[in-house]
């Protein structure tokens, strides 16, 4: 069995680490600082890490019977889920050596959310490697038009004048090969990284200029959503939160918001899935499924191409969570038998430098159109254009934040 530890010999602060409580109310307490059953506590809270929160995508099978407990779920990443004596929502998580790192709530049958109060490059290991290692588990995956959902939500129930944070990022990391990457710097390869922190007001008028003017800034990465009294919550786009506000409560009640996002979002794509028309004959001899096309910006250069097409098939642990056997019709095309590894979903897949087709059988996770949207958008082509059947992804999403 793989494990989700932490990894080599990094020793986990003791102040990050969780006490034993039976009831989830005192852990939020706890989170808080607040109430008498963590007084005692309060001295060494105080001392530990921001509170991160992961949330966490995994398959509801329709049939409760059918679906992994949550210890059998996360003993598959190498971690001990343990029930609180007086909940069947939440989950103490210890990991391989013991140490009670974290507490997992349940949100629904398909979505869970893990808090940790671990130095953020524990946790992010913590938290990648028990989804790497698990196809019953994946991340959420928050694509530009899921943020830009979430800034009309910002702009509409907050003062134009109180301030809020946006980061943009794009890396080409394929854009230079591995045998020449070390013949440049790291700051000399295309990367482009952008926080913008001023008044909302400010914000709004300055976004779509600056995106227009410049591609990068389509891909947004991280949003700061304010809280209901000072300081807010940073969501990223693979579904971290860390809160940077004083209440635990209202980070909750966000994550909340996000996941009930997500979920509609989700359900919007698989919906679209399942009822648009059948792929074409030539793609790949099947007819059995439906077709999400990602149309670039601009053809991608033959060497781009070449190498995020071999990155993702040569390499297992790849970004994008692709596995399979890749046939090169020529050097702009290429068809794959392809294997998502959140839950081993099959897909037919055809890359040209112009555009992704994948034929998606029936009854495909959603969240893999998400996670193959919001990489393409930060790793290949920010502006990259996304249609599920014969409607537009974006369009999906508008309702969803209503």
């Amino acid at each position: 069995m793989a494990k989700a530890g932490l990894g080599g010999k990094m020793k986990v602060p003791q102040n990050a680490l969780l006490p034993k409580f039976d009831r989830k109310s005192d852990y939020f307490d706890y989170f808080s600082g607040d109430g008498s059953a963590v007084q005692q506590l309060e001295d060494k809270r105080l001392t530990a890490g921001l509170q991160k929160s992961y949330i966490l995508e995994t398959v509801d099978g329709g049939n409760p019977s059918a679906r992994l407990s949550v210890e059998d779920l996360f003993s598959r990443s190498g971690l001990q889920a343990t029930p609180l004596a007086q909940e069947n929502t939440a989950f103490d998580i210890s990991s391989d050596s013991g140490e009670r790192v974290a507490l997992v709530e349940q949100v629904d049958a398909r979505y869970l959310t893990l808090y940790t109060l671990l130095p953020s490059n524990q946790s992010d290991r913590l938290v990648r490697s028990a989804v790497a290692t698990n196809p019953f588990l994946d991340h959420l995956w928050l694509s530009s038009q899921s943020f830009m959902a979430l800034w009309s939500n910002v702009l509409a129930g907050n003062s134009g004048r109180r301030y809020g944070k946006i980061t943009f990022e794009h890396e080409s990391i394929y854009e230079v090969s591995e045998e020449d990457a070390g013949e440049y710097l790291p700051d000399e390869r295309r990367t482009s990284r952008f926080t913008m922190v001023d008044k909302l007001e400010v914000m709004a008028q300055k976004m779509d200029p600056l995106q227009q003017e410049y591609a990068p800034l389509a891909s947004i990465t991280q949003m700061r959503l304010p809280a209901q009294g000072r300081g807010g919550h940073d969501l990223y786009y693979d579904g971290k939160v860390t809160n940077r506000s004083g209440s635990f409560v209202d980070h909750r009640t966000t994550l909340h918001g996000v996941v009930a996002m997500y979920r509609s979002l989700t359900r919007s794509v698989e919906r679209q899935l399942w009822t648009s028309v059948a792929a074409p004959n030539s793609l790949g001899g099947t007819s059995v499924g439906s077709v999400a096309e990602i149309v670039f910006s601009k053809p991608l250069t033959e060497d781009l191409f070449r190498r995020w097409v071999m990155s993702m098939f040569n390499n297992r642990r790849n970004r994008f969570r692709l596995t399979g056997y890749a046939k090169w019709l020529n050097e702009t095309k290429v068809h794959a038998n392809a294997i998502d590894q959140h839950l081993w979903q099959p897909l037919v897949m055809e890359f040209t430098p112009a555009r992704v087709v994948a034929v998606l059988p029936h009854g495909t996770c959603g969240n893999s159109v998400n996670r193959l949207v919001s990489n393409i958008q930060r790793f290949i082509d920010p502006k990259v254009t996304a249609y599920i059947g014969d409607r537009e992804y974006g369009t999906l999403i508008p309702t969803v934040a209503a």
